[in-house]
């Protein structure tokens, strides 16, 4: 989110913008009027289905793509984990480790500062979305070497149907289903607490050499969980 502003008509505007890493490419800004899991989710999957998926989606720390629960996981994170997409954050309190995306906020905010706030959101989003054209289509980048975003950037190749795939877990390791509020069960072997995002997912329990057993959800190692102590060892 570029950071809360009021319109004209005194109601808090929160813009989720979505920008390509390698061209710069400004996929959306769409106006909220807060920052929650359900507009974001529909801002992604608009996106999706418009452009393809990514690899990986990096953030911050903020919600909703980020809680204090293992991994950081969110719900946001673990609908783009379940579609194949790896989430990345950056460390807290380093803005820089997300640079390009920081500048072109400055840009943005620059730019609302300037007489660019609007009776209603309407209004706000018709302005942004032509920010947005402007900045894809005019703007020549110095990195881009005075390119513009819209020159240089190509959809995914990874279309999607807007459909959430299922995944099937490889042999050797045990599946359990995470409980409500997001404990888990594990006979013997004890109960532990993950997320509350991860309540009604599968997850796998791999055995590794050193007494640990990672935890995995979808093919991604979020946490291990040692046998001895009982205890979960964060690797985020």
């Amino acid at each position: 989110y570029k950071g809360q502003f009021k319109t004209a008509d005194g109601h808090w505007c929160y813009p989720l913008t979505i920008m390509d890493h390698a061209s710069r490419y400004l996929l959306a800004v769409h106006v909220y009027d807060s920052p929650n899991y359900e507009d974001a989710k529909r801002s992604f999957e608009q996106v999706f289905r418009q452009y393809g998926l990514p690899e990986r989606i990096r953030s911050d720390n903020g919600p909703p793509f980020a809680t204090t629960g293992v991994a950081g996981l969110s719900r946001l994170a673990i609908w783009w984990i379940r579609l194949g997409i790896r989430p990345e954050r950056i460390r807290k309190g380093h803005p820089e480790e997300n640079g390009r995306h920081e500048r072109m906020h400055r840009s943005l905010k620059s730019a609302v500062k300037q007489g660019n706030t609007f009776m209603t959101m309407e209004e706000q989003q018709r302005w942004f979305s032509d920010y947005r054209e402007e900045f894809n289509y005019e703007r020549p980048h110095e990195a881009l070497a005075g390119a513009t975003p819209g020159t240089v950037w190509h959809p995914s190749k990874r279309q999607w149907d807007g459909r959430v795939p299922d995944y099937a877990y490889p042999s050797g390791g045990t599946v359990y289903r995470v409980k409500s509020r997001g404990t888990l069960y594990m006979g013997k072997k004890g109960t532990v607490f993950l997320s509350e995002a991860l309540t009604d997912e599968y997850i796998m329990l791999e055995e590794q050499d050193d007494g640990l057993e990672a935890i995995i959800f979808n093919g991604i190692t979020l946490a291990y969980y040692d046998r001895k102590s009982r205890s979960i060892i964060r690797i985020d």
